[in-house]
């Protein structure tokens, strides 16, 4: 009874587990294709629809042309810029000269530092990019103070300064301050005087990395890469990493020259 029993679940195993690609599901020769009424392709490709506006916009509102409608005439497309939004230089030499005459502000900064950047900030509750930003008297003076190893942002009215505050652990990107007082370290280094003086600077911040036994130069403190150069698309020919919190150049070469 048992080889009997033995003998049919044997035969049921083999049937089963054919290696027949006609038995394999839905994957076998034997399932019939999925009919799919093919169309003819037109002899013309479409041309896509452009997006495009009115040019007869009211003040910060822009109308796109509805598809079918007859145009006025073919204008180009006028793209407003809320250039309100945006501070000019003499608005911004306006508000450093309120800023840094500002004892507050000149504590926090101590006797080394550079200006980075000055923007406008979005009144509260209001539209804060595009063509339809609201213009605001609030902005925010950004500094790096050398003296002090840290950032400072300064928040303004109009002229008058609301607060002052230390950014811990944030370094903004480089300014043009920083950028000229690295290339004035780096000519006047022993290693690279005499040699760039003909040559283009230039500067980039860097981010030094914390080493497990050692960390590398500059680690935790302002400090810039600069490069000299034959214009502004040159290949660098020298270089040099200025520590901008302890001024001085930490690393300083000639690049090698490329194959």
């Amino acid at each position: 009874m048992r080889r009997t029993w033995f003998l049919w679940a044997v035969i049921g195993l083999s049937s089963g587990c054919s290696l027949d690609a006609g038995s394999r599901g839905p994957f076998g020769p034997e399932d019939p294709e999925t009919a799919v009424q093919k169309t003819k392709l037109p002899d013309k490709i479409p041309s896509p629809h452009v997006f495009q506006f009115t040019g007869d916009d009211t003040a910060g509102h822009h109308k796109p042309k509805m598809a079918g409608a007859v145009a006025v005439a073919d204008a180009g497309v006028k793209r407003a810029t809320n250039e309100g939004a945006v501070l000019t230089s003499g608005e911004v030499a306006a508000l450093r000269r309120a800023a840094e005459g500002d004892r507050r502000v000149a504590a926090l900064l101590g006797k080394r530092w550079a200006f980075i950047d000055a923007d406008r900030l979005p009144p509260d509750g209001k539209v804060s990019f595009g063509c339809c930003r609201d213009v605001s008297s609030m902005t925010r003076l950004v500094y790096y103070s050398y003296s002090q190893n840290v950032a400072v942002e300064v928040r303004m009215k109009d002229t008058n300064v609301l607060s002052v505050s230390r950014v811990e652990g944030y370094q903004p990107p480089e300014g043009q301050q920083d950028v000229q007082r690295g290339i004035e370290l780096a000519k006047a280094d022993p290693r690279l005087a005499g040699k760039v003086d003909q040559l283009q600077g230039h500067g980039l911040l860097m981010q030094p990395d914390r080493g497990f036994f050692g960390n590398d130069p500059g680690y935790a403190r302002r400090t810039i890469w600069i490069t000299f150069s034959n214009g502004q698309d040159g290949d660098p020919k020298y270089w040099a990493v200025v520590d901008l919190t302890e001024d001085k150049v930490l690393e300083a070469g000639e690049e090698p020259p490329r194959s």
